[in-house]
C-alpha cells in the first residue's frame, strides 16, 4: 500500500512518499524542494550536492529547486526568485491510493515576499508518484486585481553516474541560447553535449519530450505548460562551479529543466497557470 509520512531530512521538516511499486520521493517544506526520488530498485535518480547547506534562507544545491517568479538574474529579484528559499506548507491532505500517492505544498505571499514582489498570489507544487514516474506540477494563481507576469522553472538535477556516459536526444532541429561566457548569449543550432565542457543552454519553444541515457539508466522527460527547456552543467574547469558543489560534482549530474523564460506567464485577476514535468524510468 502507498504510504505518506512526515519526516526530517538533514534536520529540515519534510514529507516522504512511498508508492505501491516501492519507489519513494522526499520533499522538504523548505522551498518545496524534491530532494530524492528512488526507483523500486532503490536507485536514486536525483543528484544532491554533499556540500549543500540545509539551513533556512539557503538554497539547496541539487534535487529539484522551484524557480519562481524570476529565472536566474533576468529581473530585479534575487537569483532564481524567492520560492526555493521560503518555507512552504502542506496545502491539503496527502493522497494515497492504489493509483498514485501525492502531496501538495503551498506558498502564499507574506510580509517578506511582499517587500520583494507586491502581488497577491498563491503558488502550489504537487508531487506525485505514479506509473514508475515522478510527476511535479507547479500552479500559480492571481489572487488580486493587478495583472502580473513571472518566469518559472523546475531546476531538475538528474543523477547520471558519470558525465562521460550521457546522451541527450530529442532536441535535434532546435536552437538554443548559449548562456556560457564563451557563447555570449547567442542563438545556435543544437549540438551534442561535450563531456567535461560547461553547458548553459536555453531551448526556447522546446519539444515536450526528451530522453536521457546515462550510466544511471534511461529517463524520459515530458513537460506541459513549460515551453522552454534549460540544459546546464558547470563543466570541469572550475570557473563556473558554485561554491556548494564539490570540485568533481559536475561529473555526476546534468540539469534538464522545464522552464518558462522567453515568454513569461501573464495572469490577470483570478487567472491560473500550471506547468508540469514528468520523469519516467524507461
Amino acid at each position: 500500500m502507498p504510504h505518506i509520512e512526515s519526516c526530517l531530512f538533514h534536520g529540515l521538516p519534510a514529507v516522504r512518499l512511498s508508492a505501491p511499486d516501492g519507489s519513494t520521493a522526499t520533499i522538504t517544506l523548505h522551498g518545496a524542494h524534491v530532494v530524492s526520488w528512488k526507483t523500486p530498485q532503490g536507485v536514486e535518480q536525483l543528484y544532491l550536492s554533499p556540500n549543500t547547506r540545509f539551513e533556512p534562507g539557503q538554497a539547496i544545491r541539487g534535487g529539484v529547486p522551484v524557480v519562481f517568479p524570476q529565472f536566474n538574474t533576468r529581473g530585479v529579484l534575487p537569483r532564481h526568485g524567492f520560492a526555493r528559499t521560503c518555507r512552504w506548507a502542506v496545502a491539503e491532505e496527502p493522497n494515497a491510493d492504489e493509483q498514485a500517492c501525492s502531496v501538495t505544498l503551498a506558498l502564499q505571499s507574506h510580509k517578506v515576499i511582499k517587500s520583494l514582489w507586491p502581488y497577491a498570489f498563491a503558488c502550489e507544487l504537487t508531487v506525485a508518484l505514479q506509473d514508475s514516474s515522478l510527476v511535479m506540477k507547479l500552479t500559480v494563481r492571481n489572487l488580486g486585481q493587478e495583472r502580473f507576469g513571472f518566469q518559472a522553472a523546475l531546476h531538475t538535477y538528474l543523477a547520471i553516474g558519470s558525465i562521460d556516459s550521457v546522451q541527450l536526444t530529442g532536441l535535434d532541429g532546435y536552437t538554443f541560447e548559449d548562456c556560457t561566457e564563451a557563447g555570449g548569449n547567442t542563438l545556435q543550432p543544437h549540438t551534442a553535449l561535450q563531456a567535461h565542457a560547461a553547458v548553459d543552454r536555453i531551448y526556447f519553444d522546446a519539444p515536450d519530450s526528451v530522453q536521457l541515457q546515462s550510466a544511471n539508466g534511461h529517463l524520459q522527460l515530458q513537460q506541459s505548460g513549460f515551453n522552454d527547456s534549460v540544459v546546464w552543467n558547470p563543466g570541469g574547469f572550475g570557473a563556473n562551479a558554485p561554491p556548494d558543489l564539490p570540485q568533481d560534482g559536475y561529473k555526476h549530474f546534468l540539469c534538464i529543466e522545464a522552464a518558462r523564460i522567453g515568454k513569461p506567464v501573464v495572469l490577470d485577476a483570478a487567472e491560473v497557470w500550471s506547468g508540469s514535468q514528468t520523469l519516467r524510468v524507461a
